[in-house]
């Protein structure tokens, strides 16, 4: 794969992982609206589903509720739209990147969405499975569906979320790869090597000597990156030339 292969991938996973949170910010709305349907009736109390914790009915002590982490899950959310503002403002205004800040922001994030991975199966460590088949719910034989219907749905909505946190830590790691691997070719121009682009493309590469000339038949959209080391810097800045078959 090319830079130019990898920067648009790298951009499509952060457009990815943008997605996924709004998609977990609307099924977290599904799931404690469910709960809210359910949990008087079979014995909870409202604040088991942000306790993190293994609540039992009042009820029936064979019916518990369990949930993840959702305080921590929150400040996930939050920190990763915050910082997606922050991306696609500059993505919007300079169409450039990924920078050096991007390996560890994304390092970062990856990090976090693990640990809360991590944190939304607690209850699974005390062996509480996440299966929404045959759940235990109280007065299910009454003949009115409402409960266990919503009992189902923030069941479902549950393990959809955890599913798609375990996504997006996966593809922080992989933009936290390939941010990684275009900045070590970056680099390259801090090791005294310029290359000269003409439509996104290394036409040249070259180490500098003042007065340096460049041929190029595709004019367009030329840049030339160039930069200097402290020596260079001492000498004097270097002068470099690109010459065209036709007028720029």
């Amino acid at each position: 794969m090319n830079s130019q292969s990898a920067s648009i991938f790298f951009r499509g996973l952060r457009a990815a992982e943008i997605l996924i949170v709004f998609i977990c910010i609307i099924l977290e709305l599904v799931e404690y609206a469910a709960f809210q349907v359910f949990y008087l009736d079979q014995g909870f109390t409202g604040s088991a589903y942000f306790n993190a914790g293994i609540t039992k009915s009042i009820k029936d002590e064979n019916v518990a509720y369990y949930n993840g982490a959702k305080i921590f899950f929150y400040i996930v959310l939050i920190l990763t739209l915050a910082d997606s503002g922050v991306y696609l403002s500059r993505f919007c205004r300079f169409n450039m990147g990924p920078y050096k800040r991007d390996i560890s922001v994304n390092a970062f994030f990856m990090l976090l969405w693990f640990i809360s991975g991590i944190a939304n199966i607690y209850p699974s460590f005390k062996g509480y499975g996440y299966t929404c088949d045959n759940l235990h719910v109280i007065g299910e034989n009454n003949g009115d569906a409402t409960i266990p219907n919503a009992v189902a749905r923030e069941c479902n909505a549950k393990v959809t979320i955890i599913s798609f946190g375990w996504i997006n830590g996966f593809l922080f790691l992989a933009t936290t790869l390939i941010a990684m691997k275009l900045w070590k070719e970056r680099q390259e121009r801090y090791e005294g090597e310029r290359r000269v682009e003409a439509l996104r493309e290394v036409v040249y590469k070259y180490k500098p000597r003042p007065n340096t000339m460049v041929q190029v038949d595709q004019p367009e959209q030329v840049m030339i990156y160039k930069t200097y080391s402290k020596r260079e810097m001492k000498r004097g800045t270097p002068t470099y030339i690109v010459k065209t078959s036709q007028p720029i």
